[in-house]
């Protein structure tokens, strides 16, 4: 099932100071995300290929929760360089964000490109309107943090340059990410959604289903804005479409609003998936922040 799905342009950028660091989450929230950081990756690797002067893994490593399929992209060269961790917008998949990846390899940035659990076998519906779709979404946000175990954990990596990039559903999920993990310092947000417990109630009504008794009281825990205020010190780029529905543009002004300190929004002519400008002006940032070139 598709929730957050559309094209782009240029608009206008709001920046905003550094501030002194967020409150921490608090613990009810913070709990939620708990996992096993030390258990073994006992990775395995199906191929690898060069491309682009980049040799791209075709891998697999243990998650919380089963096996996570990923790409994992490394540039030329010894390193230790960056790296950018990327979710796509459901129900998309690690292909989803390979062009980027291979793209930033060039600039001297490795990448993470892991399978959501909804784009590994069994093959299920993101969600079913029911209380599990929060676990759901818990289990997502702790596969990036087991995601950013697996690149800590590569001598080829700087642990201390780290970027996120989700799209749509990855970043509505990267919200909740990046107030919850303290490693990663750089969050590029596409098209998030500030209430998803509201908006996915929503849609089980336009869809005509009949979404659980106390659903959207269910999901109130997963809340992008109850997390966006806790991210500083580490920085965030919010993108949008102006033309967009799903996060409309009085959303995407609630996400902007929530958001700590530094932050920079952007908003682009067209809807949900963005454009060139878009993808042009997160890789600037990116490299900038991670101090590539």
């Amino acid at each position: 099932m598709l929730l957050l799905a559309g094209c782009g342009g240029s608009g206008e950028t709001a920046r905003e100071p550094a501030q002194s660091p967020a409150p921490t989450l608090p613990a009810e929230l913070l709990d939620l995300y708990d996992y096993d950081s030390s258990a073994p990756f006992e990775e395995q690797e199906v191929k690898s290929e060069e491309k682009d002067d980049a040799t791209v893994h075709d891998l697999s490593y243990a998650g919380p929760n089963g096996r996570i399929t990923a790409f994992y992209v490394v540039p030329a060269g010894d390193g230790p360089f960056p790296a950018v961790l990327f979710m796509p917008g459901a129900p998309g998949a690690r292909f989803t964000f390979f062009s980027e990846a291979v793209e930033l390899a060039k600039r001297g940035i490795a990448s993470l490109l892991p399978d959501p659990p909804y784009a590994r076998p069994p093959i299920e519906d993101v969600v079913e309107f029911t209380p599990a779709d929060r676990d759901g979404i818990v289990q997502e946000v702790v596969e990036m943090r087991r995601a950013v175990d697996f690149l800590v954990s590569k001598d080829e990596i700087d642990p201390s340059r780290l970027g996120y990039v989700g799209f749509s559903w990855g970043g509505s999920l990267g919200a909740n990410f990046a107030g919850v993990e303290r490693r990663v310092g750089s969050f590029v947000l596409m098209s998030a959604i500030p209430r998803l417990s509201a908006d996915m109630t929503a849609l089980a009504e336009e869809q005509g289903v009949d979404a659980a008794e106390g659903y959207e009281e269910t999901m109130k825990p997963i809340d992008a804005v109850d997390y966006l205020p806790h991210v500083a010190p580490n920085a965030l780029f919010l993108q949008f479409g102006s033309e967009d529905t799903r996060p409309s543009p009085e959303m995407g002004k609630e996400v902007q609003a929530a958001a700590s300190m530094p932050k920079q929004a952007k908003w682009y002519e067209g809807g949900h998936e963005l454009n060139d400008q878009a993808r042009a002006e997160r890789e600037d940032w990116l490299a900038e922040r991670l101090g590539a070139s």
